[in-house]
C-alpha cells in the first residue's frame, strides 16, 4: 500500500472513530428510550415505519405523533433531548475527516520525502 493510503486513513480515522461513537451512543439512548416506553405498557420501534428515523433526524416537530400514548412520547422526548447534541457530534466528526484527510496525506508525503528518504 502506498504511503498515501497510510495518510489517508490515518487522517480519516479520527473523524470516523468519534461518527461510531455517536452513533454508539445514540444507539444507547434508543434503547433506553424502548426500554421507557416498554415500562409504560407502550410500544416504541423505529423500525416499523421509515418516517420515525427521518422524522427524528430531520422533521422533529412531526417526531412525536398526536396518536402516540404516554410512555411513546417520554421515550420520543428522551430522543429528542439528545438530537442536538447528536447532530453536533456528527459534524465534528464531519469536520475531523474532511481537515484529517489531506493532513494524513501530507503529513505522509512529508514525513516520507523528508525523514524516510535515504541520501
Amino acid at each position: 500500500m502506498d504511503i498515501v493510503s497510510y495518510g489517508f486513513f490515518g487522517g480519516a480515522a479520527p473523524g470516523s472513530t468519534y461518527f461510531l461513537i455517536t452513533l454508539f451512543r445514540l444507539r444507547k439512548v434508543k434503547i433506553e428510550a424502548v426500554e421507557l416506553a416498554r415500562q409504560q405498557g407502550e410500544f416504541l420501534d423505529f423500525d416499523s415505519s421509515e418516517n420515525q428515523s427521518y422524522d427524528f433526524l430531520l422533521n422533529p416537530q412531526k417526531f412525536i405523533k398526536p396518536t402516540d400514548g404516554p410512555g411513546a412520547r417520554s421515550g420520543k422526548n428522551l430522543l429528542l433531548s439528545v438530537r442536538d447534541k447528536t447532530w453536533k457530534r456528527i459534524w465534528i466528526a464531519m469536520i475531523l475527516t474532511t481537515v484529517g484527510i489531506p493532513l494524513g496525506m501530507f503529513l505522509a508525503v512529508a514525513s516520507n520525502e523528508y525523514f524516510l528518504r535515504q541520501p
